[in-house]
């Protein structure tokens, strides 16, 4: 972007954010969320400081006034001042207790945890000097780079709920220094209050911008004039020790003792169920408190166990911030192109500009069908709202139209595949363009591609890239033709070295033995996804027996002394007595299966018609695939027509096993609960669907009594 389009995105960014901010502080109206509203000014933050020149007195940015410029002294910390690692979700913080656990070693002390609101103001750390027994305050710094900060003790000292100087309790001694951290905020009312008495061109976007800028106010009767506040929550150094304090906990209370400001919303928590309780309490409530909070943060609340995990050169790792998700942010579409499906379906994709949403950097967003272009009047070079459906896909929901360049240019859907040039159809009834060609390179890459993803075959080395050299250098046409590679095949694509050339054809080798789940899923039928195909695997009535297979040996020993033959037999059914099976089935048969449906049995009955899939099944048996019968198929049908949610940490099974032992004995697993949930399986440390399952009224079973439903007691 040069200089002349920058100063016009500048001028648009400007005028969109202070009618966004007149609709919402003005006129008491939402026309967008806060998380738009922000986001549009970190874009409009990023581009200033990119071009400088174009910096003016009225730009939205310079509200808190002037950036860090040096007129405040700086002064270094006592101590370096540490920043937190965020989490998303319930694994991040699963993921982090486990590292916690293997750091500490063998130790059977479970950790408890404090849990305290993450106020969204402005970190200022406090040194309190013991001056004949007396502690007055000394210094207020802002965290600056964790070394050096601001020295804004002047206006800090105007904040009537810091106390200038307190004396400990009698009996009780202290080091000379006390260095406390916390957060400086202004209440949303207060802020209300001072945007009434300010000019519009004045005015502040949120409380935390207007606490920042109060505070590195040079005049200290301006900051005096401001209702700040001050929640305290650190205590550094060794003077912890000192004061014989040994947890968290007792650091708060330590605090509450001597007036000095803390939050009352933290939590002693025993484990992560009660950690993330307060987390989804909090996040309904956030509107409704008198402050802005961002998350909870969560801390080992022992200070032993605090210095034995220690930190990274940044953060500390006996904490992490559990931050809310931004459920909406704003991007820029750079470009929309067409990507073609397994299936041949066409999905128009938005190509983005880098935003961050709900954790993640997101790139591409999805654009649906061409219907929903329409409806969007989304154009190349729109300023669009993004969010997550259902928290993982990111899909556009509104165009911000008066951001629209004059250079944006509408996307005319074509007629043709991008990728053969064929006449796309569309069938009757659907909101899709489909691609007719079986043989469309870009819909073969999918199909072989999904057939060796993590959820179908597994075929670890055989990702995106590696299909395209594959099909380019004419290797394979269809995922049959997987099984016939060898190294000699292999050793023409480039990098393609002795080792990888080993890795994959081990991989390829260990896919021969194909749970017929994962085989049915890998195959890309319409609409078959993993729990149907799971679903079909157990239903349907496969001939199996008993089959004794020759695996060739592979790794250092195949390498240097040839190929070992190693021979084990296992339960399994031929791909030729599965393409039988199938083509047996009738669409009524289909149906009669418990949890499918008329598209899913008429999808199957379709697919099994066509003389070419049924001619990839024959060529994969030839290529030494056979299909394992699911763990447990032959098992007594107790849970027939039920269905769980499990969560929490069982005693003696893995959720996976348990999820396996439902469907094995007839019963289906989903994901949340609802009023049609028939059971809870609860183990330790549970999330929300506990408290789902206590509002729905749902049955909760712990797993004793689980094992005993499977067996039919």
């Amino acid at each position: 972007m040069n200089t002349a389009e920058a100063e016009k995105r500048i001028g648009k960014l400007r005028e969109e954010i202070w009618r966004l901010n007149k609709a919402y502080f003005i006129d008491n109206r939402s026309d967008v969320s806060e998380d738009v509203r922000d986001a549009l000014k970190q874009e409009l933050i990023a581009l200033e400081k990119e071009f400088p020149s174009l910096i003016t007195a009225d730009s939205p940015t310079q509200r808190v006034g002037a950036p860090l410029d040096g007129r405040l002294p700086k002064r270094k910390h006592l101590s370096p001042k540490e920043s937190l690692q965020d989490a998303f979700s319930p694994e991040d913080l699963t993921d982090w207790i486990d590292q916690m656990e293997r750091a500490l070693g063998d130790t059977k002390k479970k950790l408890e945890f404090v849990s305290e609101l993450k106020i969204d103001g402005l970190n200022i750390t406090l040194w309190y000097k013991n001056t004949k027994g007396k502690y007055v305050l000394e210094r207020a710094l802002t965290r600056g780079n964790g070394i050096e900060g601001e020295d804004v003790t002047h206006t800090v000292r105007t904040i009537e709920s810091v106390p200038l100087s307190f004396t400990l309790k009698k009996g009780m001694s202290g080091p000379e220094m006390l260095e406390i951290s916390g957060e400086v905020y202004m209440p949303k009312t207060s802020l209300q209050k001072l945007n009434k008495n300010l000019p519009e061109s004045e005015q502040f976007a949120n409380p935390r911008n207007a606490a920042a800028g109060t505070v590195r106010q040079l005049d200290p009767k301006m900051a005096a004039s401001r209702d700040l506040a001050m929640f305290c929550y650190s205590l550094h150094g060794n003077a912890a020790d000192d004061l014989g304090i040994s947890s968290q906990e007792m650091v708060l209370k330590f605090f509450e003792e001597n007036g000095i400001p803390t939050n009352p919303e933290y939590r002693v928590c025993k484990d992560l169920a009660e950690v993330q309780k307060m987390y989804d309490h909090f996040g309904k409530k956030r509107d409704a408190l008198l402050y802005d909070i961002d998350g909870v943060v969560i801390k080992v609340n022992e200070r032993k166990l605090q210095r034995d995990l220690g930190s990274t050169a940044k953060a500390p790792r006996w904490a992490r911030a559990y931050k809310f998700p931004a459920e909406q942010k704003t991007a820029q579409i750079l470009d929309i192109q067409l990507q073609v499906g397994r299936t041949g379906a066409i999905t128009p994709v938005a190509h983005l500009s880098p935003t961050q949403l709900a954790g993640t950097t997101v790139t591409r967003a999805t654009l649906h069908n061409a219907d929903e272009i329409e409806r969007l009047d989304v154009r190349i070079g729109d300023t669009v709202i993004l969010q997550k459906a259902g928290d993982i896909i990111p899909e556009v929901v509104e165009v911000l139209t008066n951001l629209r360049p004059k250079s944006a240019k509408k996307f005319h859907f074509p007629e043709h595949c991008p990728s053969c040039g064929t006449q796309l159809i569309r069938p009757e009834g659907e909101a899709v363009h489909r691609c007719p060609n079986k043989n469309c390179a870009a819909s073969r890459h999918e199909r072989i591609r999904h057939f060796a993803s993590r959820h179908a075959l597994d075929i670890d080395g055989l990702g995106s890239e590696t299909v395209e050299l594959l099909i380019a250098e004419e290797l394979v046409s269809d995922p049959g033709d997987i099984f016939f590679l060898t190294a000699e095949d292999l050793a023409t694509l480039p990098l393609f070295k002795e080792k990888k050339i080993e890795n994959l054809l081990a991989a390829i080798e260990r896919a021969k033995l194909a749970p017929i789940e994962r085989l049915l899923f890998g195959l890309g039928i319409r609409h078959i996804g993993e729990e149907t195909a799971d679903i079909l695997a157990r239903r349907i009535k496969w001939p199996s027996k008993k089959m004794t297979i020759e695996r060739e040996e592979t790794g250092a020993q195949a390498t240097l002394f040839g190929n070992e033959k190693k021979k084990i037999t296992v339960e399994a059914i031929t791909l030729s007595d599965i393409a039988k099976t199938l083509h047996t089935l009738s669409t009524e048969d289909l149906l009669a299966i418990d949890g499918i449906g008329t598209i899913v049995a008429e999808s199957v009955s379709e697919w099994i018609e066509e003389e070419d899939n049924r001619a990839l099944l024959h060529k994969m048996e030839n290529g030494g695939v056979v299909a394992l019968q699911p763990k447990g198929s032959h098992a007594a049908q107790t849970l027939t027509g039920k269905t769980f949610v499990v969560t929490g940490t069982l005693p003696t099974i893995s959720r996976e096993e348990a999820k396996s032992m439902i469907k094995a004995h007839g019963g289906k697993v989903s994901a949340s609960v609802s009023k049609k949930t028939d059971y809870l399986l609860l183990g330790a440390e549970p999330g929300s669907k506990f408290d789902d399952a206590k509002k729905c009224g749902t049955k909760i079973v712990e797993e004793a009594e689980f094992l005993k439903m499977v067996k039919g007691k």
